[in-house]
């Protein structure tokens, strides 16, 4: 075998083995990653929403349209309704956000760790229970426009 015809077999191999080690970090990625990134995770301490014991707020269809006239980082009520709720601790302080839009939104406090809904994928929701006293102001990670406040009141 010449020379040539060794590293012309040499290149082969290389190049398989790099294939092969694409499609198995592909395949990895999907069977570990991208379930998380389209579904919405649950973020409640509670198995299942009681009637009562929660808020629900709706992100209508085409919130993920800006508003007309929206200028880049300007405060909206636009996006999540109702934009402003109260919720009492122990009473009904589960906060129940569901997507009826076609594009995927977050609920994500404006105080960074406080809460996080993650993606919530078009026809989900989200759920999470604030348990301490104050009020949270929030957003859309995807959609700068659209954001809410959340006022928690003792029992």
């Amino acid at each position: 075998m010449s020379s040539s015809s060794k590293s012309t077999a040499l290149a082969g191999v290389a190049i398989s083995v790099l294939v092969i080690a694409a499609v198995a970090s592909i395949g990895f990625f999907q069977a570990n990653y991208a379930p998380s990134i389209f579904t919405s995770p649950s973020i409640s301490s509670t198995t299942a929403l009681q009637p009562g014991q929660y808020v629900n707020v709706t992100i209508p269809n085409g919130a993920g349209t800006p508003p007309t006239g929206y200028t880049s980082g300007a405060k909206t009520a636009f996006g999540f309704t109702p934009d402003t709720i109260t919720v009492v601790i122990g009473r009904n302080n589960t906060i129940n956000w569901i997507n009826d839009d076609t594009a995927p939104h977050t609920a994500t406090s404006d105080t960074a760790g406080v809460f996080d809904t993650g993606t919530i994928a078009p026809g989900a929701s989200a759920s999470l229970t604030l348990a301490t006293p104050g009020t949270y102001t929030y957003h859309c990670s995807f959609h700068a426009w659209m954001q809410g406040t959340v006022i928690v009141k003792s029992a």
